[in-house]
C-alpha cells in the first residue's frame, strides 16, 4: 500500500465542513507538504461568476475557509486565494469573488484574495505540448511554494465533468479563455489544451468541494445536488476518476483524463489508489448527464470534425423574459458570433450568427441571469448538412429511377 497514491473521502455531517476537510487532509497526511518555513501558499478555488454558495456554481466559501484555516496551522508567510473568472470585462473576477462570498471569507481569515489578472504575468512554456506550446498566466504559479486546487464537482455540457483538471483552466486569464476555445474548437483539441494548462501548475494537493454540486446542465445553470462530501488527495487524475465513479459516470467518457494519463500527469487506474475514510459505494449518487456529449466513435479526423461542427452543433437561444441586455454574452464571445439588438429595450434579444459560432458555450456559462440556453437538434442538423442533403438527393434520384422504370 505504501506506493499507492492516497485519496480520502469524508462525509459532511451536520454542515460541519471544517471537520470533514481537516479529517480528509489528516488521513492523507497532507502536513508533510508543510515542512518549509514561511511558505507562500496559493489556493485555486472555482470562481466562475457571482452566484450565491447554495447555487453550486463556485467553490463553497466554507470549504475555502476550512482549507485556509488548515494552512494557517503551519504559519505560512502568505496565503493567496486566486482565480480568473469567466469573461473579460474589467473587474469581473473581483465581482465574482465578492458576490460568491469568498472575498469576505478571505478578509475574515487574513488571506489575500486577488484575481490572477491583477498579478504580474509570466509566459510558461509547455513541455510535451498536446495543443498549446505556451500559456500566459500569473507569476504566482511559479512563486508559490505550494498550490492547492479546490475544485467543485459539477457536470459540464462540453467536457461532461468539471473538477480537478478542468478547474485549472481558471489560471488562464480572462479573454485568453475565449481565445483558447476559438483555437481549439473541437472537443478533443480543447481537452488537450486543458491538459497542457494543468501541466503548468500541476497542484501538489487537491481538496474537492462536494458540498453543493451541480448535475445536468452544469457548470452554471444545472440542478443543485447537496452531495455533502469532501475528497482530498495528490493525484488530480485519480481524483477526477474517483469523482466519476461517485456520480455514476465512466472515466472513459472524460476525454481529458485519457490525455492527462498519457502525459503522465496521474493515473485513472483506481487499483493503484489507497482509499481512506468512506468507501465510494457509501457516497454514490447518480448524476443527471449534460445533454451535449463528446463524439467518441472511432471516425477519421476529418469526418469527426465535420460531424462535431454540423450534426452535433447546438443552436443558441435567448430567453426574452430573463435577458437584461447586460452585454455579457456579446462582449465575451471569442468569435463575435453574438451581437446586440438594434435597440436595447426589454423584449429584444441579441442576434446569434450560426456560421460564426464555435459552440464553446461561453455565453451560456457566463450569463448572470441564466437567459442563454442551447438546443441540440440532431435531425435538423443532419438533414440540412451537405451529407444529409446529399443523401436526400440520392434517395430522390432512386425514387425517380424507380418511377421511370415502372412507367416503361
Amino acid at each position: 500500500m505504501g506506493n499507492k497514491t492516497k485519496i480520502a473521502i469524508q462525509k459532511i455531517k451536520n454542515e460541519d465542513v471544517k471537520t470533514s476537510v481537516f479529517s480528509a487532509l489528516e488521513l492523507i497526511n497532507a502536513k508533510e507538504l508543510m515542512q518549509k518555513e514561511n511558505m507562500v501558499v496559493l489556493l485555486k478555488p472555482n470562481i466562475l461568476m457571482g452566484k450565491p454558495a447554495e447555487r453550486g456554481v463556485n467553490t463553497h466559501p466554507e470549504v475555502v475557509r476550512s482549507v485556509i484555516q488548515w494552512v494557517k496551522q503551519f504559519n505560512p508567510s502568505k496565503i493567496y486565494v486566486s482565480d480568473s473568472a469567466g469573461g473579460q470585462k474589467p473587474g469581473i473576477t473581483e465581482t465574482a469573488m465578492k458576490e460568491s462570498g469568498i472575498q469576505d471569507i478571505c478578509e475574515e481569515e487574513g488571506a489575500i484574495c486577488v484575481p490572477f489578472e491583477k498579478t504580474e504575468r509570466e509566459i510558461y512554456k509547455v513541455k510535451d505540448a498536446l495543443e498549446l506550446k505556451e500559456i500566459s498566466s500569473s507569476r504566482l504559479i511559479r512563486e508559490a511554494d505550494l498550490i492547492i486546487n479546490i475544485p467543485k464537482i459539477k457536470t459540464h455540457w462540453q467536457c461532461t465533468l468539471t473538477c480537478c483538471i478542468k478547474n485549472m483552466f481558471g489560471t488562464v486569464l480572462l479573454a485568453n479563455k475565449a481565445k483558447t476555445h476559438a483555437q481549439a474548437a473541437i472537443l478533443e483539441r480543447f481537452c488537450s489544451a486543458l491538459v497542457d494548462i494543468y501541466s503548468i501548475s500541476k497542484p501538489q494537493l487537491t481538496v474537492i468541494d462536494g458540498y453543493y454540486c451541480q448535475e445536468g446542465q452544469g457548470p452554471s445553470s444545472g440542478d443543485v445536488v447537496k452531495l455533502d462530501i469532501i475528497l482530498a488527495g495528490y493525484d488530480g487524475v485519480a481524483l477526477d476518476t474517483t469523482v466519476c465513479k461517485i456520480i455514476g459516470f465512466e472515466p472513459t467518457e472524460i476525454l481529458y483524463l485519457e490525455k492527462a494519463e498519457e502525459k503522465k500527469l496521474g493515473t485513472t487506474d483506481l487499483e493503484s489508489v489507497e482509499f481512506l475514510g468512506e468507501p465510494i459505494e457509501s457516497v454514490f449518487r447518480q448524476f443527471k448527464r449534460p445533454k451535449l456529449k463528446p463524439i467518441s466513435m472511432p471516425l477519421p479526423k476529418w469526418l469527426a470534425d465535420y460531424i462535431g461542427k454540423t450534426i452535433f452543433k447546438a443552436s443558441v437561444k435567448f430567453d426574452s423574459e430573463k435577458c437584461k441586455l447586460c452585454s455579457t454574452c456579446w462582449t465575451n464571445c471569442p468569435v463575435n458570433a453574438i451581437t446586440p439588438p438594434a435597440e436595447l429595450k426589454k423584449g429584444n434579444i441579441p442576434k446569434w450568427d450560426n456560421k460564426k459560432c464555435i459552440t464553446c458555450f461561453c455565453c451560456v456559462e457566463l450569463c448572470p441571469h441564466e437567459a442563454v440556453k442551447f438546443k441540440l437538434n440532431y435531425v435538423k442538423n443532419a438533414l440540412f448538412s451537405w451529407m444529409g442533403l446529399g443523401c436526400i438527393a440520392f434517395l430522390a434520384m432512386i425514387i425517380v429511377l424507380i418511377l421511370w422504370i415502372l412507367n416503361l
